[in-house]
């Protein structure tokens, strides 16, 4: 992508004399806004923004169906604040401030409005697939699917509560929330609360005071984003680390309250922004290291580990999605059922050993003794916990006689 000779100055620290001018342009560009083309967005949910290069009925279908998700207006205020006082425009502001200035013009620049998240027929049909695949995620899916019924009966957005899956690691939480996104067309923006060390750099961004300041990275993926319902990925957030003063979970209720979400204070920028139609889905292992007042903002789905038919259709679904791509053929049932007794995370990684063994003898068939000569090596590591649903075998004295 080409520069701007804007963006060019104020990379080289080179001032905004003409933030004047600047200001009263933006301002009207919006003072009668026509939405430019969502791009990607222009069939998100399956529905059509229209074709109409008058723009007429573009502009319409496009309003009715699309949210504004931060006011133009408080990012101009918050523009003629830092240029105020020097008739330079921005010479007399300091090098953070010059920063915050490009932001915001940035911001500026880009379309408050995005489309909402209606539901189809099709997305219940993709579903129904979804279920299919991940059957440990069944109570999601179906609640999914129920909103969705909601959203075509009352042409109304879809909306979902906070969901939080609960249950051992294994059990494939992030890729089912991933999936989710997918089926339901739009993006997903994960991050992991067991690497980060910032809440208010994830949720709020930084007071203008602090050194390296940044607008928040929830409202920064927001406003690029092709869609207001997003899926926002909080991945592993009973582990959420950060530093020794902050309070990551009080800084979680920014979102997690209807109230307060619709009207989140970013505080880098100093601009409010409606993130309410995010759709917001958390992972854990352990539920009961989070505190009681996160816990009650969150409708906790407990995922549920296949058994017996289910186990081996998953362990299917794995092997194609490994093998496939190798140009190998299927395993048969006797290794389908050896590589099912393993959580789906392990299951996709001894098969990979397998076919390794196999590969070495110069088969492109897999056996039952590849799967053991596998796990041999996937069991070889350190002592471990155990993982998903299945329970490490204890070792007895026969075992060791």
């Amino acid at each position: 992508m080409t520069q701007s000779s804007d963006d060019e100055r104020a990379e080289s620290g080179q001032d905004y004399a003409d933030a004047g001018a600047l200001l009263e342009n933006l301002a009207q560009r919006h003072s009668n806004p026509r939405p430019a083309r969502p791009g990607a967005a222009d069939n998100i949910g399956g529905l059509d923004l229209g074709d109409d290069e008058s723009g007429i009925a573009f502009d319409s279908t496009w309003r009715r169906h699309s949210v504004q998700i931060f006011d133009p207006a408080e990012v101009y205020e918050q523009m003629r604040l830092l240029a105020a006082g020097d008739d330079d425009g921005t010479s007399h502001l300091s090098s953070e401030d010059t920063t915050r200035f490009v932001k915001l013009r940035w911001l500026a620049e880009q379309s408050a409005r995005k489309p909402v998240l209606l539901g189809t027929a099709p997305m219940r049909e993709q579903l129904s697939g979804l279920r299919a695949r991940c059957p440990g995620f069944v109570a999601v899916t179906d609640l999914v699917n129920r909103a969705v019924a909601l959203s075509i009966m009352t042409g109304t957005p879809l909306s979902l509560p906070p969901l939080l899956l609960a249950g051992p690691p294994g059990l494939g939480k992030t890729h089912y929330s991933k999936s989710l996104a997918t089926v339901l067309g739009v993006p997903t923006h994960a991050w992991s609360c067991a690497t980060n060390s910032d809440a208010m750099q994830l949720i709020t961004g930084h007071p203008t005071s602090w050194r390296g300041a940044r607008m928040g990275l929830l409202t920064e993926a927001l406003v690029t984003s092709a869609s207001a319902t997003p899926v926002v990925l909080l991945d592993e957030v009973d582990k959420f680390v950060t530093h020794r003063d902050e309070q990551p979970y009080n800084i979680l209720l920014n979102v997690l309250e209807a109230e307060t979400a619709e009207a989140l204070l970013d505080e880098y920028l100093r601009v409010r922004f409606d993130v309410s139609r995010a759709c917001f889905i958390a992972t854990a292992n352990d539920v009961s290291a989070l505190p009681d007042f996160i816990r009650d903002r969150f409708l906790i789905v407990a995922v549920v580990a296949p058994t017996g038919a289910d186990l081996v259709a998953l362990t299917r679904q794995i092997a194609a999605k490994v093998i496939t791509p190798l140009g190998l053929p299927m395993p048969g049932d006797t290794v389908v059922a050896a590589l099912a007794r393993h959580n789906p995370r392990r299951i996709a990684r001894v098969l990979r050993l397998a076919l390794g063994f196999a590969a070495a003898q110069g088969r492109d068939v897999l056996v039952p003794a590849d799967v053991t000569a596998a796990d041999a090596i996937a069991s070889a590591q350190a002592a471990r916990a155990s993982i998903g649903f299945i329970r490490p075998r204890k070792e007895t004295e026969a075992d060791r006689e």
